[in-house]
């Protein structure tokens, strides 16, 4: 995640619009998602990261969870939990 996260305001109009220009769906996995199920994904994230809309992008949980990206791996867990992700998750990690 960028080192600075913009206002809240402004965030949720980020979302809608990459959610948008996404076409409404993981650009991994192409599954349709509402606004509210769906992650905005920094493809460069941490310190080099930031929220240019270039840098962003629309992915499903699953996918995001399985990103290869160390930030990731607290939502492993979780998504072990609720059945997101399979329990050979490891398998199935994927970059870009």
């Amino acid at each position: 995640m960028p080192k600075k996260r913009p206002p809240r305001e402004v965030w949720i109009e980020i979302r809608r619009v990459v959610w948008e220009r996404d076409g409404r769906q993981c650009v991994r996995c192409k599954t349709s998602l509402t606004l509210k199920e769906c992650h905005i994904d920094h493809k460069i994230s941490g310190k080099f990261g930031t929220n240019k809309l270039s840098n962003l992008r629309t992915l499903c949980r699953r996918c995001h969870v399985l990103r290869m990206d160390m930030r990731h791996r607290g939502m492993i867990a979780k998504a072990l939990e609720d059945g997101i992700i399979p329990a050979n998750w490891r398998d199935l990690v994927w970059e870009d």
